[in-house]
């Protein structure tokens, strides 16, 4: 697999002009992998795939305010043989985060967070029924309580009262109760009486750790987030877990290795086991890329 990056390298971040308090700093990449086969005795297929990520940090830090606003994108396809293109992944993550300074470290915080994807979902092979899409679901979440930053590397969000909606726009999944919104009614039939609702309300307890450094004179960048969600009217016991890993190692000038791991745990998204049962269980995505790289 190749990895083409779009952008400078400082290991800082731009400051937008001489005696500003904004400072932007982010990591692009495109990534194309491709085998392609003929008259191959060993067997296998061909296959074709890419994908392309962003991730945007924009913060303004003077005096006693502290705002971090930080955009991830992801999307990527591929195509294996003689199979439809599919999609491997769909990511849209917005996170806007002030912060008012009470102690040397400490600040009192509050949080927006918006999270969706691209387009709609299968799973494959099986591509009539569709499993999410855009605004389905779309979490629009507020948090208020402290947040730790001892330094430019890491950050601790403790949030006592978040405040989450679920959003479900596609109709068919709500009716479902897709995403733990409530599920509509239908008759013995299964034609449908009641048509779900469109939106959950949650009330709970939010924690969010980051963690980004570089290593080895800018060769290694490292960054990680943990995210913990508690609904505290349902099930508070079943937290919700959003796990996000990324490693870019500079090979040289031109060539970076990356490796990318994210796990998801959250007990209202759910997919049919053997049985056809819906359930839910650890989602884990992992990739591995090399090529040309690029972080600012």
């Amino acid at each position: 697999m190749l990895l083409f990056v779009v952008g400078g390298v400082s290991a800082q971040g731009v400051v937008l002009s001489r005696d500003s308090a904004w400072v932007f700093s982010g990591n692009l990449a495109a990534t194309f992998n491709q085998v392609a086969l003929t008259n191959w005795v060993a067997g296998g297929e061909n296959t074709l795939g890419g994908q392309a990520t962003a991730l945007l940090d924009l913060k303004y830090a003077q005096q006693r305010h502290l705002w971090q606003n930080t955009l991830e994108l992801g999307y990527g396809l591929m195509k294996q043989g003689e199979s439809d293109v599919i999609k491997n992944l769909d990511k849209i993550d917005f996170a806007s985060q002030y912060g008012y300074q009470a102690t040397q470290a400490w600040y009192y915080s509050a949080l927006l967070g918006i999270k969706t994807q691209f387009t709609a979902g299968y799973k494959y092979p099986n591509t009539q029924n569709v499993i999410s899409d855009f605004a389905a679901p779309l979490y629009i979440q507020l948090s208020l309580g402290a947040s730790y930053k001892p330094d430019n590397h890491f950050s601790a969000l403790i949030s006592p009262l978040t405040g989450r909606l679920t959003f479900v726009m596609n109709q068919d999944l709500a009716d479902v109760g897709a995403f733990g919104v409530k599920a509509g009614k239908f008759d013995p039939m299964g034609v449908r009486i009641t048509p779900g609702e469109n939106l959950r309300t949650e009330l709970g307890g939010y924690i969010k750790l980051g963690y980004t450094n570089s290593y080895f004179n800018n060769m290694l960048g490292l960054t990680t987030k943990l995210e913990l969600f508690s609904n505290y009217l349902d099930k508070p016991q079943n937290i919700d877990v959003n796990y996000d890993l990324l490693l870019d190692f500079k090979l040289n000038s031109f060539l970076t290795a990356r490796a990318q791991l994210t796990l998801i745990y959250d007990d209202d998204q759910k997919l049919p086991n053997a049985a056809g049962k819906p359930v839910a269980a650890l989602q884990v995505r992992q990739m591995f890329g090399l090529g040309l790289a690029y972080r600012f």
